[in-house]
């Protein structure tokens, strides 16, 4: 999924080889790691699962029951989710995966879960192969 086909852009990623002291380049490393493992699955599964796809629903969204599925509702934060990364293509995947995760359990919590293994294996393959465009 991260073809020419796939992406919007050349990323950069983030490289931590450009910082030249060991003890720095393990902290940023680790830094960007917890960040995509523990904060970013919180956030975005809190906003995603938890506000929007209800708020798109009903504007008074703490009315409407998590994992209450719309065809607009689903389409949309799909849609939404994969203009944040510039690997559309896993994008769309992961937001499809996520969305169908909180219709069957009901759960933000197995979503923010879900999210987390994603994030954590992709950096541990990152920090394996060097592939640093991921990040």
């Amino acid at each position: 999924m991260d073809g020419s086909f796939a992406t919007v852009g050349k990323p950069a990623g983030f490289n931590p080889v450009a910082f030249e002291s060991g003890l720095l380049r393990a902290g940023m490393t680790f830094s960007r790691l917890t960040g995509a493992v523990v904060v970013v699955p919180v956030m975005e599964e809190l906003f995603w699962r938890s506000f929007l796809i209800r708020y798109m629903i009903k504007h008074d969204f703490m009315r409407v029951s998590i994992g209450q599925f719309t065809w607009v509702s689903f389409l949309l934060t799909t849609f939404l989710f994969d203009l944040e990364h510039n690997l559309y293509l896993a994008g769309i995947m992961a937001g499809i995966a996520y969305n169908l995760l909180l219709y069957r359990t009901k759960s933000i919590f197995h979503c923010i879960v879900g999210h987390t293994v994603t994030n954590l294996a992709l950096g541990m393959y990152v920090i394996y192969t060097g592939q640093w465009h991921f990040w």
